[in-house]
């Protein structure tokens, strides 16, 4: 009786590919968690620069923005017309990504304390080491590796599993940040001096785990190019002419990703102001201010940790289609947003801070688990383009998704900076008391909800309105497969 062996799929992940991605995600997503939720506050609270601080960081996070429009096009338009190697096409500049990313976070985060009352330098510095860092993220395009490593959808899902969970597990350890800058401060005694020796270490050790993610990944399915036909910069506008899925999951992006950007970026302040502080006189209790803002740390991170785990399963429930899925989610996340302004407007949440994190909680498990999803729709469009034009375009095709994300992300720190321009806020560095005018705090507390409940409840609805125009169903997704098959040169 002959036994029969179950042939082996090439394109199968294996072990050392999913470890391999996973620890070279750690710089990218340790520092993007740093930088959304920690700079405008670094600057505010820790640099010694006050007003000036929100002044500088809302400016420049603009400032980049119009950066990012020139410079990410271009990063796409090198990455897609760099050669294959012997260590794969986009593989080198993730290298790159790590360096720039790492020095410039860390450089950024350790402003000298006798650039004080040196503006120049001050706005020098930080331009210089911010700039650094945005270019290097705009060099990890995650799921552009994923697509080359495996032409498989269901196998490119387990890749984006890993780095999604060891980033949230990483996001979890930093919840704790404060309750550890307190404990450093206790030695250094100085709140800027602390902050910089923290950010150093823990930076430090990421890089050297990412450069070993590095080394283990390796590309299997870079499409061989024409020579004939090599990517041109205008590629990066007919995009939006040939890719009508690109177009519209962006879109749709526009809106949604501010969900979490507000939610994200805004509940240090409503913690520390309106859970920590003593109104009458400004002084905050830092360590009750480390316990709490560690909860909501945790209580928005772990939903996004096991978001991602059970994302897979649950787009199997909806016979793995990712656009219905997305739109479910999105509706949820409405709602936790309504939930949280009506509690703040009718005063219930002062009186129940337990609210607040529970809010915040269902929030998170809804843009978590969309991450899964999301994924495989971004990978979709980069086969897309392939499908229909013959040309690999991966890196242009993640260039608006990449600014998007970004100017997301300064847009809600400028619009937290708007407020705190507003009222004069002043935080002394050294003891890290309030010193502007009290009575402008449940003001500020209002505008906060805001921000991170009502706005990401109208947003979710319209997200999932714009969704519903995607393009791409089943049919067509088993002859993209099949046409990526045929042109794989390994």
């Amino acid at each position: 009786m002959v036994k029969r062996t179950r042939a082996k799929n090439p394109d199968a992940v294996t072990l050392r590919d999913c470890f391999g991605t996973t620890a070279l995600s750690t710089v990218n997503g340790l520092c993007t968690v740093f930088m959304s939720s920690l700079f405008m506050q670094y600057m505010t609270d820790y640099a010694g620069l006050g007003a000036m601080g929100a002044t500088l960081a809302t400016s420049l996070l603009l400032f980049a923005r119009i950066f990012d429009a020139v410079d990410d096009p271009i990063q796409g338009f090198v990455m897609d017309r760099g050669k294959r190697t012997k260590i794969g096409k986009y593989k080198p500049f993730f290298l790159l990504s790590v360096l720039l990313t790492g020095i410039g976070c860390i450089l950024l985060y350790s402003l000298p304390s006798a650039f004080a009352t040196k503006p120049v330098l001050i706005v020098v510095w930080v331009i210089f080491f911010y700039l650094m860092f945005d270019v290097g993220t705009s060099f990890y395009k995650d799921n552009l590796l994923f697509r080359t490593m495996t032409n498989d959808p269901n196998e490119r899902s387990k890749l984006v599993i890993g780095p999604r969970v060891w980033t949230m597990m990483l996001g979890v350890v930093t919840s704790a940040f404060t309750a550890v800058l307190v404990t450093i401060n206790e030695t250094v005694g100085n709140y800027h001096d602390s902050f910089a020796i923290l950010i150093t270490v823990i930076v430090g050790a990421a890089m050297v785990i990412a450069l070993i993610g590095w080394f283990l990944v390796k590309e299997k399915h870079s499409v061989q190019e024409d020579e004939a036909e090599p990517v041109k910069f205008k590629d990066f506008f007919l995009l939006f002419k040939e890719n009508k899925p690109m177009v519209i999951f962006y879109l749709k992006c526009i809106f949604a990703g501010f969900i979490w950007s507000l939610i994200f970026a805004t509940p240090a302040y409503y913690i520390k102001w309106g859970f920590c502080t003593d109104l009458t006189t400004g002084v905050t209790n830092m360590e009750q201010y480390g316990v709490l803002n560690g909860i909501s740390s945790m209580m928005m991170l772990i939903p996004l940790l096991f978001g991602a785990v059970i994302g897979r399963p649950i787009l199997k429930l909806f016979k793995n289609n990712p656009i219905k899925m997305t739109c479910s989610l999105l509706i949820m996340q409405s709602v936790g947003g309504l939930i949280l302004f009506i509690a703040q407007m009718t005063g219930l949440l002062a009186k129940t801070p337990a609210l607040f994190f529970i809010t915040m909680f269902i929030m998170a498990v809804g843009v978590g688990t969309d991450f899964v999803p999301q994924s495989m729709v971004e990978m979709e469009i980069m086969d897309y383009n392939i499908y229909k034009t013959g040309k690999d375009r991966s890196a242009l095709t993640m260039v608006a998704g990449g600014f998007i994300v970004k100017a997301q992300a300064a847009l809600s720190a400028a619009i937290i900076g708007s407020v705190l321009m507003a009222i004069g806020y002043n935080v002394d560095p050294v003891t890290s008391d309030y010193l502007g005018k009290l009575s402008q705090i449940p003001t500020m507390l209002n505008w906060f909800i805001v921000i991170m409940g009502l706005v990401p409840a109208i947003l979710g609805v319209i997200s999932a309105l714009i969704l519903r125009k995607y393009p791409i169903k089943e049919d067509e997704r088993r002859k993209i497969r099949e046409c990526l098959d045929q042109r794989n040169a390994g």
